[in-house]
């Protein structure tokens, strides 16, 4: 492929329009940048927000990693914010939904690709964690059962990964570091650099480290 075709396929893989209208209503410095791919579903409410720090950039549907014909969504409610500290990438098929009153807090070189953030209320999330297809990350539960809490702030430190499949329940702190396995269901705090894994998620390794 010559560079003139590759270049020209970039920018057909824009949704222009979509990118003009997010980039309008933002708060953002002038050095900061947003992409909003193609096959993209963008609702956001009148009053919500999107704050981006200095040299922060955002990317909506970027398909690097799935190659998949399903849209990324973005929703944002009434008076929600989403806070954007760096590089953030939404990778193919993933959802973000940040519904009245709730803000969502998201580090530098963060990326979600394919997985699901649910958040009524607050949930922030570190810098350089990776969060793969078919994660779910919620702070609402929308129902109480024995001893699990109906709702709560969801927190996620630094260079924390969370593999295919996994769950991360309301009200839950995971520390810097950590990975959780494919397919957990994490219902308790998570020291910083400790493995999680199983139904429900139970320590099965300490002091790890990963790479990107």
């Amino acid at each position: 492929m010559s560079m003139i075709h590759k270049y020209f396929e970039v920018l057909s893989s824009i949704n222009w329009w979509q990118t003009w209208s997010l980039y309008r209503r933002v708060i953002k410095p002038r050095s900061s940048s947003i992409r909003v791919l193609n096959r993209s579903n963008i609702k956001i409410a009148s009053f919500a927000a999107i704050e981006m720090a200095e040299r922060a950039s955002f990317e909506i549907n970027r398909q690097d990693y799935i190659k998949t014909h399903e849209r990324s969504t973005l929703y944002l409610g009434d008076n929600a914010q989403l806070k954007i500290n760096g590089h953030f990438t939404m990778h193919g098929h993933s959802s973000i939904l940040i519904h009245k009153d709730a803000v969502l807090e998201i580090g530098n070189n963060t990326y979600l690709n394919g997985g699901s953030i649910d958040c009524s209320y607050g949930i922030s999330i570190g810098c350089d964690c990776a969060i793969a297809d078919g994660v779910r990350i919620m702070d609402n539960s929308w129902h109480t059962a024995h001893s699990l809490a109906g709702g709560g702030i969801t927190k996620i430190g630094n260079k924390v990964w969370i593999a295919t499949g996994a769950m991360i329940l309301p009200g839950i702190t995971i520390g810097d570091g950590a990975i959780v396995a494919a397919g957990a269901v994490v219902t308790k705090d998570v020291a910083a650099r400790c493995m999680v894994a199983g139904v429900p998620a139970k320590v099965v390794k300490e002091n790890v480290e990963w790479k990107h």
